[in-house]
């Protein structure tokens, strides 16, 4: 079969699927990823970590000398890694000459959860392409996938629940009740860097709350228009 030509070639997809499926690239990169519950203790362990991703192999001699920490501390911090899995067994470095081999250290899979990334940036240019397009279209399939994604958490009413789930996703809620209201405050957006230039995201916080309460939500404030905490009001 004679191939088309791509001066000629259509795209088989509407606006509206290309809209959405970009759109869902988005936010699955925004709020899937992975929820680490380890805490690195030292920063220098981090920076071990680094430094082995970018060189590919090191020995403690070699980390040594790059990272200005005595070969005891290298082998100490070395040894915590590998046993969280973070750093495989060392393998020898055979030189020529008499002596033992010399033991080089790598990276496990595992680490690359402790490597930088800019999800930010590139969620931020999808979702603002998607905007330039249909604002309303963009904002009704964030508020379809925040209820998606808070149907799957099954705290549907569970208020103690949702703020854990929530909690675990880095938004810092807190509740308050009083005079029959509930007020819900995230202090912190996981999604800043976008959010900022993109503010229909706020959309999907709020549909997500909907799911995950089973309540009416109504935002008051957002972290977006430069408000100190994310306000909900939770309907009865």
């Amino acid at each position: 079969m004679a191939s088309l030509p791509m001066e000629n070639y259509t795209c088989p997809l509407s606006q509206m699927s290309r809209n959405r499926i970009f759109t869902k690239i988005a936010v699955d990169k925004l709020t899937s990823g992975p929820r680490i519950t380890w805490e690195m203790p030292l920063e220098s362990r981090q920076r071990i970590l680094r430094h082995l991703k970018q060189s590919g192999q090191a020995s403690v001699a070699e980390l040594s000398t790059a990272l200005a920490l005595t070969p005891v501390t290298i082998r100490h911090h070395l040894e915590t890694l590998r046993i969280e899995g973070l750093v495989a067994e060392p393998v020898p470095r055979h030189k020529p000459g008499p002596g033992r081999p010399e033991m080089l250290y790598r990276i496990t899979p595992a680490a690359n959860a402790f490597m930088p990334r800019n999800y930010g940036e590139l969620c931020r240019c999808l979702i603002q392409a998607v905007e330039t397009t249909q604002n309303r279209e963009v904002e009704g399939i964030l508020v379809e996938m925040g209820r998606e994604l808070g149907a799957s958490a099954g705290t549907v009413g569970e208020l103690a629940a949702a703020s854990t789930y929530l909690q675990e996703r880095g938004y810092f809620p807190s509740v308050d009740e009083s005079e029959g209201l509930i007020v819900l405050e995230f202090a912190n957006c996981p999604y800043l860097e976008v959010v900022e230039d993109a503010p229909s995201l706020c959309q999907f916080d709020r549909a997500l709350l909907e799911s995950l309460l089973g309540r009416e939500v109504k935002m008051l404030g957002t972290i977006a228009n430069r408000d100190p905490v994310c306000t909900f009001q939770i309907g009865n």
